[in-house]
């Protein structure tokens, strides 16, 4: 069985980073299994640990590619799928929208939809130590120490966000992402030229994508948890035209329609054991 580990930073660290999440399945299995992903506009860093057989990720019909031990978590503006049989542990960092630019400075842009290895970036160095200091623990709330005591000390020199991006994400957050780029505009008191770099810097994707998906997820959610009456109202409710637009985009991002993704879920439920660490 799959488990999943939700574990929370250190406090000064929770405006920047949502989680430390950790999956694990110890046992080589049989056959590969396949695990699609929605489009996400988070970002973080993630780290392998385990020997094991390796994690692989594909796009579409693209070849199947195998995951680094550690690598930058990228937006992604579509769906993907990981590969894997067991064996090996994965551990994520997820930052907050705009975080991950505030500690690093590197513009998001350049990791969306891709792959890039830690060892590839500016934070080569620190990043083979932080994986080295993560491998020495073995259990997954002493990793989370771990990593609290790296971005504690990172925080000190962390960049501040523009405060353009910072009253477009609240304005998108207040209104669950049923707004339109006009609307962002006239919040965040800038041109659409700067409005749209300041979103690939900090957020990976230009604010349209960040709108569709945002909106998608306030759909999915209210799915997953049942808080809806119907599909139309639930179309409109979370600013889609009407049905078919609301059915056309979940389709587009989950590769099936809203009521074959509920039946699907039921189908996984048993799959999966869930455990929350509150520090």
């Amino acid at each position: 069985m799959i488990q999943q580990i939700s574990i929370l930073p250190a406090r000064p660290l929770r405006p920047y980073i949502e989680e430390y999440h950790w999956i694990g399945n110890p046992t080589v299995l049989e056959d590969w299994i396949e695990e699609d992903n929605l489009p996400m506009p988070v970002s973080g860093l993630c780290f392998q640990f385990g020997g094991g057989q390796p994690i692989m990720i594909s796009h579409g019909e693209v070849e199947k590619e195998k995951l680094p031990p550690g690598y930058v978590l990228p937006p992604s503006t579509k769906r993907f799928t990981v590969h894997f049989r067991g064996g090996v542990q994965m551990l994520a960092v997820i930052f907050r929208p705009a975080a991950f630019f505030e500690f690093f400075g590197w513009p998001l842009y350049e990791f969306s939809d891709q792959t890039v290895p830690l060892s590839d970036t500016e934070g080569r160095v620190e990043f083979r130590s932080l994986q080295e200091h993560l491998q020495e623990k073995k259990a997954p709330a002493q990793q989370a120490l771990v990593l609290d005591t790296y971005f504690l000390q990172k925080i000190k020199n962390k960049k501040e966000s523009n405060p353009a991006i910072l009253h477009a994400l609240a304005e998108i957050n207040k209104n669950r992402g049923i707004a339109r780029p006009r609307h962002l505009l006239a919040k965040s008191g800038v041109g659409s030229r700067q409005l749209r770099r300041l979103f690939n810097d900090h957020l990976g994707m230009p604010p349209r994508d960040f709108l569709r998906i945002y909106r998608f997820f306030s759909a999915y959610w209210a799915i997953l948890s049942g808080r809806f009456e119907n599909l139309t109202q639930l179309a409109l409710d979370n600013g889609y035209y009407d049905q078919a637009h609301f059915i056309h985009e979940f389709q587009e991002f989950t590769g099936m329609s809203p009521h074959q993704f509920i039946k699907k879920q039921f189908l996984i439920l048993d799959k999966v054991a869930w455990k929350n660490e509150d520090n």
